[in-house]
Parts: C-alpha cells; sequence; structure tokens
C-alpha cells in the first residue's frame, strides 16, 4: 500500500520536479542582435528612400514608381523603377554623397542585383495590396538580401497620419536571388496596437504569444525610442528593454521571466 501512495504521488510531483531541475533558459542575444542590425539597417532605408522621393517629387510624378535603398561600398543609393508585373525597369539611380546630398548616379552598377531586388518588391507590393486595403495602415517597405542570396521583403507598419505608432503585425515575402520565384512568406500578427506620440513615458509591447522580440518589435523600439522614456518588448518568456544613457547613448537589457 505504501509503495502504491509513493508511486502516485511521484507521478503528481514529477512535472514540477522536472521543472525545478531543467537548465534556466536564457536569452537568444545571437538572434536579437541580427534583428537589431537589421532594424537599424532599415531605418537608414527609410530615411535615404524619403531624401530621395523628395527631390523627384518636386520635378515629377513618381506615384507609380516603386523605391529601394541600399548601401554599398560605404555609400548609399537610391532605386526608383516602374514595374507591369513581369519586369522592373529602372528610372531613378541616386547617390548621396559624405555630406548627405543627393545626385544622379553615373557610376557602374550591377543593374541585375538591381532588377532582381525590384522585381521581388513590386511582386510583393502587389501581393500586399490586398493587406493595405483591408488594414488601412500604412506600410513602410524595406528589401534585404539574405547571406544564401535570397531577397526579402519587409511589410511594418510605418507612422500614420493620424499621429500614430503601430506595433503588432509585420510580413516577410522571400523570393530567389533573381526576385521571380517566391519561395515563402513569413507572417507575425499580434493584436494591432496604435500608440499617441506626445508626453514622454515608459511603454511596454505586447508580445506575450511568441518568445521572442519579431524584427517588427525591435523596429519599433528603435525607430520611436526617442519618444519614450524607455521601452519594453514583452513575450512570453522575457522582456527586452531599451533605455537612454545618462551618456545619451541607448543600450538594450534583457532579463528571462
Amino acid at each position: 500500500m505504501k509503495k502504491s501512495i509513493l508511486f502516485f504521488l511521484f507521478i503528481l510531483l514529477f512535472p514540477w520536479i522536472g521543472k525545478t531541475q531543467s537548465p534556466n533558459l536564457k536569452f537568444d542575444s545571437i538572434t536579437f542582435d541580427k534583428q537589431l542590425e537589421i532594424a537599424n539597417r532599415f531605418i537608414e532605408c527609410e530615411y535615404y528612400t524619403q531624401r530621395a522621393v523628395d527631390k523627384f517629387n518636386k520635378l515629377e510624378d513618381v506615384s507609380s514608381t516603386d523605391w529601394f535603398s541600399f548601401s554599398e561600398n560605404q555609400a548609399w543609393h537610391t532605386i526608383g523603377g516602374i514595374s507591369d508585373g513581369n519586369s522592373f525597369r529602372i528610372t531613378q539611380h541616386v547617390i548621396f554623397d559624405s555630406a548627405n546630398t543627393v545626385s544622379d548616379y553615373t557610376g557602374i552598377s550591377d543593374t541585375s542585383k538591381l532588377i532582381a531586388s525590384g522585381s521581388a518588391l513590386a511582386q510583393a507590393n502587389l501581393q500586399f495590396q490586398s493587406i493595405r486595403d483591408t488594414s488601412n495602415l500604412y506600410f513602410n517597405t524595406f528589401i534585404y538580401r539574405n547571406p544564401d542570396l535570397t531577397v526579402s521583403v519587409w511589410f511594418l507598419p510605418a507612422f500614420q497620419p493620424s499621429g500614430q505608432a503601430i506595433y503588432g503585425c509585420e510580413w516577410e515575402y522571400v523570393f530567389d536571388k533573381n526576385g521571380i520565384n517566391l519561395l515563402r512568406q513569413n507572417k507575425f500578427t499580434n493584436k494591432i496596437t496604435g500608440v499617441w506620440i506626445g508626453e514622454p513615458r515608459e511603454l511596454w509591447l505586447n508580445y506575450r504569444n511568441t518568445d521572442k522580440p519579431t524584427l517588427g518589435s525591435v523596429f519599433f523600439a528603435q525607430y520611436f525610442r526617442d519618444y519614450f522614456t524607455r521601452i519594453r518588448i514583452d513575450t512570453r518568456i522575457s522582456t527586452s528593454t531599451t533605455k537612454k544613457e545618462t551618456s545619451g547613448k541607448y543600450s538594450w537589457s534583457h532579463r528571462m521571466k
């Protein structure tokens, strides 16, 4: 009888025993650092793309032009092009000098690589249009060439005309190196939340339905960090916090729950 009771108690306590004896989870800093690098790159891309669009908007109607920016040989370039759905034709190519002055680029470039990126962007825009129409949100669009040479087109919520910053959804379309064949689509959708930009305060981003910060959450924190005293990304198993130090520099800290 005693053996039966002891066995029964062991079965009841086994999950608790296993949990206490399991090693502590560690924050995935490698993935986070890579996301931080890409997020910072996207912020730079948006800055240079907007500079180029502003330049051409003063000269002509560029409403049907697709744009993307990239860094090469320590200089930033922005490409504008027109797509008919099957091909991409470059119509503008500008470069920024060390003083961030924009001018037409007349040098040699890898046209096939640029067209591949433009084709991926044009196709992704076509597929994403239905989401734009149903969400009634403005999105930033970014191109990223992955280490395996595939082309990713990212859609992240932009700062809205209403004065709200939006988080909680993001999409990635991954194409082959030629920007023609769609290989896969990745998405993260949470409760879409709008945040008013105004009085500085601490902001918690609700990502508690995932175990790790997403690229979109890191981008949001990096992009809007000047408007808040600190921003925390709250996931199921960790919190990641960015804040401004007394030195004026920003830092990140991570804590497992």
